[in-house]
């Protein structure tokens, strides 16, 4: 089953997936996933990183979407950002975003906005991944920064305990 048909991604969620290898997800939650140009380039911006890899290699096999880039801006947010925003909101999309500053200029916007931690919980509601706790860890371990009061929400959710 489909959360929603199409989403258009910023670059955040999609490094975290791939630094997790579950970009894969995407596809199994959503009909298509579409990648502004500039948030591409955000993403290939450190060619030898792992995450970079794997974003390539889902953009290759055709699992993410390139789109155009609007020419229209959004101002107080990145590129990236302002580009998935936009987006969404020109074709009636969700859209993929961690940055708080972009989230709530999406949600002002009337967008569907989904970050990384609520495609897992999505993922594990259907039963396409295991336990979220070891998932959080790594991303802590991999410098990303989770509130606790965020990943505690995300696991009750789920039914697991914080640890």
């Amino acid at each position: 089953m489909l959360v929603s048909s199409v989403v258009v991604s910023d670059a955040g969620p999609l490094i975290s997936l791939g630094r997790l290898d579950l970009i894969g997800l995407l596809n199994a939650l959503y009909a298509e996933v579409l990648v502004p140009g500039v948030v591409i380039k955000e993403c290939m911006a450190r060619p030898g990183n792992v995450d970079t890899l794997r974003i390539r290699q889902a953009l290759n096999q055709g699992l993410l979407t390139p789109c155009p880039t609007p020419l229209q801006t959004l101002a107080g947010l990145d590129p990236g950002e302002s580009a998935a925003i936009t987006h969404a909101n020109a074709i009636g999309a969700g859209v993929l975003l961690d940055e708080r500053a972009g989230r709530l200029r999406a949600q002002a916007m009337g967008l569907r906005v989904t970050g990384t931690l609520g495609v897992l919980v999505r993922a594990r509601q259907h039963g396409l991944i295991g336990p979220l706790a070891p998932l959080f860890s790594a991303l802590r371990g991999s410098g990303q920064r989770l509130s606790q009061a965020v990943v505690q929400r995300a696991l009750a959710a789920v039914g697991e305990v914080a640890e």
